[in-house]
């Protein structure tokens, strides 16, 4: 920690007074601060002097409870403290019971590795997924599908021609593009 973090840490817990840039005054526990002076304060309460329309020297202070706040610190002119943190009896320190969590540290074994709780051991048979009968591969059916076309297109029209062997390359049904002698598609990087 910085020395400037030190500094605002001994008042964590402390009543402190902070006034604002629009001259407010807020009253709260310190809780918290960061690196750019953002301030927690809890139990906040704030403080306003209002100037009476019809004399100058007459200023009432109104007070309004907040609670928990948060300061940006750009805003923060100044910061007192106005009480210690308060000194009571301490809670005595509650075994754990029925209802409240224990921690398992480091050196407490959980359980047993080879051996999982039901419920953690894996998939159960017909919850959650397909049967396995559902998973087998099939092979497509391709009763009357003539060949060339994948398995989901439609069927060919009447009266279209079959490919014309010798054609890679080229859409089963399309003729061939002039000036390619039914040779197929032309190698890469070169011209017709």
């Amino acid at each position: 920690m910085s020395g400037r973090n030190t500094r605002m840490a001994q008042w964590l817990d402390y009543r402190v007074r902070v006034t604002i840039s629009d001259q407010r005054m807020l009253v709260g526990t310190f809780m918290a601060f960061d690196k750019y002076m953002n301030v927690v304060l809890a139990d906040c309460e704030e403080f306003r002097k209002i100037k009476s329309k019809g004399k100058k020297e007459d200023e009432k202070e109104v007070k309004r409870t907040l609670g928990l706040v948060t300061l940006r610190g750009e805003t923060i002119v100044s910061l007192m403290a106005e009480a210690p943190p308060p000194t009571g009896p301490k809670k005595p320190e509650i075994q754990p019971g029925p209802g409240r969590g224990q921690v398992a540290g480091r050196g407490m074994p959980a359980a047993p590795l080879s051996s999982a709780p039901g419920g953690l051991s894996g998939p159960v048979r017909g919850v959650g997924g397909p049967a396995a009968i559902q998973m087998q591969p099939k092979a497509p059916a391709l009763s009357g599908m003539p060949p060339g076309l994948p398995p989901g297109f439609p069927q060919r029209p009447p009266g279209m021609p079959n490919m014309p062997p010798g054609m890679p390359g080229m859409p089963p049904g399309m003729p061939p593009m002039p000036g390619m002698g039914g040779r197929g598609m032309p190698p890469m990087g070169r011209g017709m």
